[in-house]
Formats: structure tokens, C-alpha cells, sequence
């Protein structure tokens, strides 16, 4: 036997123990094959927990950025939702005119505190409605593209409950009104010239009709925040003007000139409103207030 044959026979043994050792770990084309297949199990598991995990961060995301952050922002949006409503609604804004003129004649007549919360459960049941009724006509819209028989019972209703609101109103305010009206009508305006309060509430109900609707028109800003006019310079610009026809003292008008100028700066430097939108504000609280004490003679 030579050297050659006994090598030979050594890489044999070798060969037979390395396949033996292989069959017991498993190593067997078909075991490695299964194991690199559940080893890319976990490969996909991971990526399909990274993608949900993504989109996870995403709608959080949206979520922090229309969530309310402050009991500010929520009041801000609660009111902001309902001048919405009244500038895309015919109804609301109808509604809004009717408010306004029952709690300009409430101001004015010597009502009951019965009469008084019979008026704003009224009113606050009949805007309660047109809201709910804007609400859910815009929810079946997003999901009803086409005609369909129970959107249309849905719509109905709500539309029928806005009614039924309405008309109970109208009896509440035929009840409470009639005999007041009947009565006080022929004197109303001279309360109105003679009273200081009501001339004082009168002048900043328009005051801050008029910055609304202004608001509602140029579309820009928010109802609390922002936009043109400045609400905030407008009512500065109101009482500046009041003070002035109260008094004949240069030292108190000079002071409420101050006072004025120091409103405009603030709204200007907080950033809230432009330079314009201040000035804006300013005059047209002002320009209101002198020909309302006009069109009264106050003094």
C-alpha cells in the first residue's frame, strides 16, 4: 500500500465524517432551503411593521395638526364653524338677521325674565338645528355622490326639525311682542335717544355687526383672530369717540387718544393684524359711533 493510496482512503473517512456531522445539525439542501425561507419571514415582518409604523406616524401627524391644541383653539374653531355656516348658508344668514333684530327689540322693552329666557331657548334651539341640519347635509354629501332614497329621508328630516324650531320661535315671539309692540312702538326711539346704556350697547352691536360682516366678506383671518378689519381697534376706535362726546376736558380726550394709539400698536406688534388692518378698524369704529350719536343727538 503506498503513500498515495492511504491519502486517499483518509479524505474518504474525512468526507464520510463531515457528511455524518452535517445530517446531524440538519444541514440538508432542503432544510437550508427552508431555513433561509423562514428567515426572510421576519425580514418581511419587519419591513410591514416599519410601513405601519409610518403610517402610524403620519395620521398622527394629521391628527396633532387639526386637533385643538388649547381650550383657545377649540372656542376658536366652535365659532369659526359657525360663521361658516352663516356665510354659506342662505338660511343662517337669514336666521343671523332675525337674532339680531329680536335682542335689539328685547333691549329695548321692559321684558319679564320669563319672556327673556323663552326668547333665548328659541333662538338657541332654532341655530342649534340649522347647524345640525348644515352637518349632517355635508356628511351625506361626502358619502352619497349619487341619489339615494334614505339620504334623502336623512336630509328631510333634519330639514324638518329646522322647521319645527322655526315655527315655535315665531309663536314665542308673537306672544311675547304683540302687546309690547303695539304698546311701545311710537316710543322706542326716544329711549333710545334718551338712555345712555342702550345708546352705548346700540353703537357696539353695530359696531361689531359691521367687523363681521366684513370679516364673512373678505374671507381672511379668523372670527376671534386676524382678518380685516381689526375687531379689537374698531371697538377701541368706538369708545374713543364715546369718551369724547361725554366729555369736554382735552387732558381725558388726549388720554383716550393714547389709549387708542397703544390698542392699534399692540395688534400691529403681536403680529395678529397688518398696519392697514389696525388703521382700518380704527376709523370705521369711529366713523360709526359719530354718525349714530349724529342721527340720535346725543347732546
Amino acid at each position: 500500500m503506498g503513500i498515495r493510496e492511504i491519502i486517499k482512503g483518509l479524505k474518504f473517512i474525512y468526507k464520510i465524517i463531515l457528511d455524518f456531522l452535517k445530517g446531524c445539525r440538519g444541514d440538508s439542501p432542503d432544510q437550508k432551503g427552508e431555513q433561509s425561507f423562514s428567515s426572510g419571514e421576519p425580514r418581511k415582518n419587519n419591513i410591514v411593521k416599519k410601513d405601519l409604523n409610518m403610517e402610524d406616524k403620519k395620521e398622527k401627524k394629521i391628527e396633532q395638526k387639526y386637533k385643538n391644541k388649547t381650550m383657545f383653539d377649540s372656542f376658536n374653531a366652535a365659532i369659526e364653524g359657525i360663521f361658516d355656516t352663516i356665510r354659506t348658508e342662505k338660511n343662517m344668514k337669514f336666521h343671523a338677521f332675525i337674532t339680531v333684530v329680536i335682542l335689539m327689540l328685547a333691549l329695548f322693552y321692559d321684558l319679564s325674565k320669563s319672556s327673556i329666557l323663552a326668547l333665548s331657548i328659541s333662538i338657541v334651539l332654532v341655530w342649534v338645528a340649522e347647524l345640525l341640519n348644515t352637518a349632517i347635509e355635508a356628511c351625506i354629501d361626502i358619502f352619497c355622490e349619487d341619489y339615494h332614497d334614505l339620504a334623502k329621508k336623512a336630509k328631510d328630516a333634519s330639514a324638518g326639525a329646522v322647521l319645527l324650531t322655526a315655527l315655535n320661535a315665531v309663536i314665542v315671539g308673537y306672544i311675547v311682542f304683540s302687546n309690547l309692540i303695539k304698546k311701545k312702538l311710537s316710543t322706542s326711539f326716544m329711549v333710545l335717544k334718551t338712555s345712555y346704556q342702550h345708546k352705548t350697547v346700540f353703537i357696539f352691536i353695530i359696531v361689531l355687526t359691521v367687523i363681521i360682516l366684513l370679516k364673512l366678506i373678505f374671507k381672511k383671518g379668523t372670527p376671534l383672530r386676524g382678518g380685516i378689519p381689526s375687531g379689537h381697534s374698531a371697538l377701541a376706535g368706538s369708545i374713543f369717540m364715546l369718551i369724547t362726546y361725554l366729555t369736554d376736558s382735552s387732558k381725558i380726550f388726549f388720554l383716550t387718544l393714547i389709549m387708542l394709539i397703544l390698542v392699534l400698536q399692540s395688534r400691529v406688534e403681536g403680529k395678529i393684524h397688518t398696519f392697514f388692518e389696525t388703521i382700518a378698524g380704527g376709523v370705521l369704529g369711529i366713523a360709526i359711533t359719530y354718525g349714530v350719536l349724529i342721527i340720535l343727538n346725543w347732546r
